[in-house]
């Protein structure tokens, strides 16, 4: 079989990382405010449901990637590996050693204290446990998407009822769900309900579901995923998100979530009449440095509250130099990191990829 490498690139996805990553910043900005001696604002939904836009994101393209791959030859599971350590591993460790450095200089959090868990990827059990690092909040995310990547490509990699398999994976897990939920509810005992919803293996798996029906040409999928009645609804679901009106039942809400990203991905990527494009340069560029935003953002909102505390600025103009000085700081840091340091990794990274 051919060894060439096949460049795949999937139109809107950068758009919808650009919706997720700025809804996450904007989340933590108005949960910072006290960081510099204003009243919090009340927070948007959309920036609640930003990491599941991005696990169902994800879910989709690594099992897209790793389709085409097996479209080829077998997956190579130690070069998804490689890919995926040289893809999150140099600023995830970058930015963590920072955090630390700052920590430290500011006389924050406790040593050891819960660093281990951040070494080892783990940082989803500091977060449920509510013994989180100073700066490291939002990795609890990596570490989820990280412990999903053990075991997912060996999941792709059967050979046969692959759809069913993970369909049932899906079902299995929401079930498990509800009856944490259950139990939560009934005798008030909350923590298996706040590990299984943190983890959220099932948004991804829904992605990936989308991916499997997509690959396989599923017709009648494909057929009601780009109908406009389809598009349109999916784009309301984030419309109402934005302004706090979204909410059908709790314990699957997130699902559903990860079902409308699917529906968004399918038309962004393969639907040429889809009723909202994303290609935007502006879009494009914010999409391509997400990573970057997501990992500094909160870095950057303590940083600058030090910087602007130093100055007696009413509260009138202080909220909007926040919003803009976190936003444009965290957006020309993740350009840099981008340019300077992932740039020239992915790159490198390309040698280890088939698809």
């Amino acid at each position: 079989m051919s060894s060439q490498t096949h460049k795949v690139h999937l139109n809107g996805l950068n758009g919808l990382r650009a919706i997720a990553a700025m809804s996450v910043v904007v989340f933590h900005i108005n949960m910072s405010f006290e960081k510099y001696n204003l009243t919090n604002l009340r927070t948007i939904d959309l920036a609640g449901f930003g990491v599941t836009i991005f696990f169902s994101l994800s879910g989709f393209l690594i099992t897209w990637l790793l389709l085409r791959e097996k479209e080829k030859q077998e997956i190579d599971i130690k070069k998804f590996y490689i890919r995926r350590v040289l893809r999150i591993w140099p600023l995830y460790y970058l930015v963590l050693g920072l955090s630390v450095l700052t920590a430290w200089c500011y006389g924050l959090g406790e040593y050891p204290g819960s660093l281990p868990y951040y070494v080892f990827l783990m940082a989803n059990v500091p977060f449920i446990l509510d013994t989180g690092f100073p700066f490291l909040g939002h990795y609890w995310s990596i570490g989820v998407e990280e412990q999903f990547y053990l075991f997912w490509p060996w999941i792709i990699r059967i050979k046969k009822h692959l759809l069913k398999i993970v369909f049932t994976f899906t079902i299995v897990f929401v079930l498990a769900k509800i009856i944490c939920r259950y139990i939560d509810y009934t005798y008030g005992y909350s923590l298996p309900y706040l590990i299984i919803h943190v983890i959220r293996f099932d948004c991804m798996s829904i992605g990936a579901i989308g991916a499997i029906l997509v690959h396989n040409n599923h017709g009648r999928f494909i057929k009601i995923v780009k109908h406009p009645a389809a598009q349109i609804l999916s784009w309301l679901v984030i419309l109402l998100l934005m302004v706090n009106q979204f909410h059908i039942a709790s314990v699957i809400d997130h699902e559903i979530i990860a079902v409308v990203t699917v529906v968004l991905i399918v038309n962004l990527s393969f639907n040429p009449k889809t009723i909202i494009k994303l290609s935007h340069p502006v879009f494009e560029g914010i999409g391509k440095i997400s990573y970057g935003i997501y990992i500094v953002h909160q870095l950057v909102i303590f940083l600058f509250a030090q910087f602007l505390n130093k100055f007696i600025i009413p509260p009138e103009f202080k909220y909007p130099l926040v919003y803009t000085g976190v936003i444009g700081l965290t957006i020309l840091t993740a350009f840099l990191s981008y340019t300077f340091l992932e740039k020239p990794i992915l790159r490198f990274k390309e040698k280890f990829a088939t698809v």
